[in-house]
């Protein structure tokens, strides 16, 4: 039997990451059903730094763009957290 390979196994094998750029953290979030909140909550960080990403402002640091590489690569994971919006 073949070993299956999980997506955040392969991820965790990857030595780069994507950069997430403006264009990619809007696909992220329709892909996710989510609105600039609710992508902050899901990463723990405030609306505003959702915002400075999206306009390019600032870049993700390496942790978010991590996790933002594993949601893209695995959304079913975020059934698995629980997350409150209001």
């Amino acid at each position: 039997m073949k070993n299956k390979i999980n997506a955040v196994q392969v991820i965790a094998r990857a030595t780069k990451c994507p950069d997430f750029e403006p264009d990619e953290i809007f696909s992220l979030m329709r892909k996710l059903n989510m609105n600039e909140k609710g992508l902050a909550i899901l990463m723990n960080v405030t609306p505003a730094t959702v915002r400075l990403w999206t306009s390019g402002a600032v870049k993700p640091c390496g942790t978010a763009k991590r996790i933002m590489q594993i949601y893209s690569a695995c959304p079913e994971v975020i059934s698995r957290i629980s997350v409150e919006t209001e």
